[in-house]
Protein backbone atom coordinates (compact mmCIF):
# COMPACT_ATOMS: atom_id res chain seq x y z
CA UNK A 1 0.00 0.00 0.00
CA UNK A 2 1.33 3.43 -0.91
CA UNK A 3 1.26 6.56 1.22
CA UNK A 4 -1.37 8.08 -1.12
CA UNK A 5 -3.53 4.97 -0.68
CA UNK A 6 -3.09 5.24 3.08
CA UNK A 7 -4.29 8.86 2.96
CA UNK A 8 -7.29 7.73 0.87
CA UNK A 9 -8.08 5.02 3.43
CA UNK A 10 -7.96 7.52 6.29
CA UNK A 11 -10.18 9.91 4.32
CA UNK A 12 -12.75 7.12 3.94
CA UNK A 13 -12.64 6.51 7.69
CA UNK A 14 -13.07 10.25 8.38
CA UNK A 15 -16.05 10.35 5.99
CA UNK A 16 -17.80 7.65 8.01
CA UNK A 17 -16.75 8.66 11.52
CA UNK A 18 -17.21 12.37 12.21
CA UNK A 19 -14.67 12.63 15.05
CA UNK A 20 -11.85 10.95 13.13
CA UNK A 21 -9.11 13.45 12.24
CA UNK A 22 -6.43 12.86 9.60
CA UNK A 23 -3.27 14.79 10.52
CA UNK A 24 -0.03 14.06 8.65
CA UNK A 25 1.41 12.18 11.62
CA UNK A 26 -1.51 9.73 11.47
CA UNK A 27 -1.00 9.18 7.73
CA UNK A 28 2.70 8.45 8.36
CA UNK A 29 2.03 6.08 11.26
CA UNK A 30 -0.73 4.17 9.44
CA UNK A 31 1.43 3.93 6.33
CA UNK A 32 4.35 2.54 8.35
CA UNK A 33 2.18 -0.12 10.00
CA UNK A 34 -0.01 -1.07 7.02
CA UNK A 35 2.23 -0.65 3.95
CA UNK A 36 3.03 -4.37 3.76
CA UNK A 37 -0.60 -5.13 2.92
CA UNK A 38 -2.24 -4.68 -0.50
CA UNK A 39 -4.58 -1.68 -0.66
CA UNK A 40 -7.56 -3.71 -1.88
CA UNK A 41 -7.22 -6.07 1.10
CA UNK A 42 -7.09 -3.20 3.62
CA UNK A 43 -9.98 -1.46 1.88
CA UNK A 44 -12.07 -4.65 2.11
CA UNK A 45 -11.04 -5.03 5.78
CA UNK A 46 -12.14 -1.43 6.37
CA UNK A 47 -15.56 -2.12 4.87
CA UNK A 48 -15.93 -5.18 7.08
CA UNK A 49 -15.01 -3.20 10.20
CA UNK A 50 -17.26 -0.28 9.25
CA UNK A 51 -20.21 -2.65 8.87
CA UNK A 52 -19.60 -4.35 12.21
CA UNK A 53 -18.39 -1.59 14.53
CA UNK A 54 -19.84 1.82 15.41
CA UNK A 55 -16.34 3.03 16.35
CA UNK A 56 -13.51 4.19 14.09
CA UNK A 57 -11.10 1.35 13.36
CA UNK A 58 -7.60 1.16 14.72
CA UNK A 59 -4.62 -0.21 12.86
CA UNK A 60 -5.05 -3.41 14.89
CA UNK A 61 -8.72 -3.67 13.84
CA UNK A 62 -7.77 -3.46 10.17
CA UNK A 63 -4.88 -5.92 10.46
CA UNK A 64 -7.13 -8.37 12.33
CA UNK A 65 -9.90 -8.07 9.73
CA UNK A 66 -7.37 -8.46 6.91
CA UNK A 67 -5.91 -11.58 8.54
CA UNK A 68 -9.41 -13.04 8.89
CA UNK A 69 -10.18 -12.31 5.24
CA UNK A 70 -7.07 -14.08 3.92
CA UNK A 71 -7.28 -17.07 6.30
CA UNK A 72 -8.66 -20.09 4.43
CA UNK A 73 -11.89 -21.41 5.90
CA UNK A 74 -10.30 -24.77 6.72
CA UNK A 75 -7.79 -23.05 9.00
CA UNK A 76 -10.43 -21.57 11.28
CA UNK A 77 -10.67 -24.55 13.56
CA UNK A 78 -12.11 -24.08 17.04
CA UNK A 79 -11.05 -26.03 20.13
CA UNK A 80 -14.10 -28.32 20.04
CA UNK A 81 -13.48 -29.39 16.44
CA UNK A 82 -9.78 -29.81 17.19
CA UNK A 83 -10.63 -32.15 20.08
CA UNK A 84 -12.83 -34.03 17.61
CA UNK A 85 -9.74 -34.52 15.42
CA UNK A 86 -7.94 -35.99 18.43
CA UNK A 87 -10.82 -38.36 19.22
CA UNK A 88 -10.96 -39.53 15.60
CA UNK A 89 -7.18 -40.10 15.59
CA UNK A 90 -7.41 -42.12 18.81
CA UNK A 91 -10.10 -44.33 17.28
CA UNK A 92 -8.22 -44.87 14.02
CA UNK A 93 -4.63 -45.12 15.26
CA UNK A 94 -4.66 -45.87 18.95
CA UNK A 95 -1.93 -45.42 21.49
CA UNK A 96 0.92 -47.03 19.53
CA UNK A 97 0.75 -45.01 16.27
CA UNK A 98 1.29 -41.34 17.11
CA UNK A 99 2.80 -40.61 13.68
CA UNK A 100 -0.30 -41.97 11.94
CA UNK A 101 -2.48 -39.98 14.32
CA UNK A 102 -0.56 -36.74 13.65
CA UNK A 103 -1.26 -37.13 9.93
CA UNK A 104 -4.99 -36.94 10.68
CA UNK A 105 -4.69 -33.65 12.57
CA UNK A 106 -4.43 -30.03 11.56
CA UNK A 107 -1.03 -28.45 12.34
CA UNK A 108 -2.33 -26.54 15.36
CA UNK A 109 -4.06 -29.61 16.82
CA UNK A 110 -0.87 -31.62 16.33
CA UNK A 111 1.19 -28.94 18.07
CA UNK A 112 -1.04 -29.03 21.15
CA UNK A 113 -1.13 -32.84 21.21
CA UNK A 114 2.67 -32.96 21.05
CA UNK A 115 2.89 -30.53 23.98
CA UNK A 116 0.61 -32.70 26.10
CA UNK A 117 1.94 -36.02 24.71
CA UNK A 118 0.03 -38.49 22.58
CA UNK A 119 0.53 -41.28 25.09
CA UNK A 120 -0.75 -39.07 27.94
CA UNK A 121 -3.91 -38.27 25.99
CA UNK A 122 -4.53 -41.89 25.00
CA UNK A 123 -3.85 -43.42 28.40
CA UNK A 124 -5.61 -40.89 30.59
CA UNK A 125 -8.55 -42.14 32.57
CA UNK A 126 -9.63 -38.54 33.15
CA UNK A 127 -10.82 -37.73 29.63
CA UNK A 128 -12.67 -34.61 30.77
CA UNK A 129 -9.57 -33.20 32.43
CA UNK A 130 -7.37 -33.89 29.38
CA UNK A 131 -10.05 -32.42 27.10
CA UNK A 132 -10.19 -29.26 29.23
CA UNK A 133 -6.40 -28.89 29.24
CA UNK A 134 -6.28 -29.50 25.49
CA UNK A 135 -8.97 -26.91 24.77
CA UNK A 136 -7.33 -24.28 26.98
CA UNK A 137 -3.94 -24.86 25.36
CA UNK A 138 -5.48 -24.89 21.89
CA UNK A 139 -7.20 -21.54 22.45
CA UNK A 140 -4.02 -19.97 23.85
CA UNK A 141 -1.93 -21.22 20.93
CA UNK A 142 -4.58 -20.23 18.37
CA UNK A 143 -4.64 -16.69 19.81
CA UNK A 144 -0.84 -16.53 19.65
CA UNK A 145 -0.87 -17.69 16.01
CA UNK A 146 -3.54 -15.11 15.10
CA UNK A 147 -1.53 -12.36 16.74
CA UNK A 148 1.61 -13.42 14.87
CA UNK A 149 -0.30 -13.49 11.60
CA UNK A 150 -1.36 -9.88 12.14
CA UNK A 151 2.19 -8.56 12.52
CA UNK A 152 4.15 -7.28 9.50
CA UNK A 153 7.15 -9.43 8.58
CA UNK A 154 9.50 -6.49 9.16
CA UNK A 155 8.25 -6.09 12.73
CA UNK A 156 8.50 -9.84 13.37
CA UNK A 157 12.15 -9.68 12.27
CA UNK A 158 12.80 -6.69 14.56
CA UNK A 159 11.18 -8.49 17.51
CA UNK A 160 13.20 -11.64 16.83
CA UNK A 161 16.42 -9.63 16.55
CA UNK A 162 15.75 -7.91 19.89
CA UNK A 163 14.88 -11.25 21.50
CA UNK A 164 18.08 -12.88 20.24
CA UNK A 165 20.16 -9.97 21.57
CA UNK A 166 18.51 -10.21 24.98
CA UNK A 167 18.97 -13.98 25.16
CA UNK A 168 22.63 -13.57 24.25
CA UNK A 169 23.08 -11.04 27.03
CA UNK A 170 23.61 -8.12 24.69
CA UNK A 171 21.53 -4.98 24.76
Amino acid sequence: MTKAETAKLLTLIAANYSKFDVPDIKVNLWFELLNDLPFNLVQTALKKVMLTSPYPPTIADLRKAAAEIITPIGETLDAGKAWGEVQKAIQKCGWCDPEGAYKLMSPLTKEVVEQISWQEICSSEETGVIRGQFMKMFNTLADRHKEQKMLPEKLKAEIEKIGIKQIGGKS
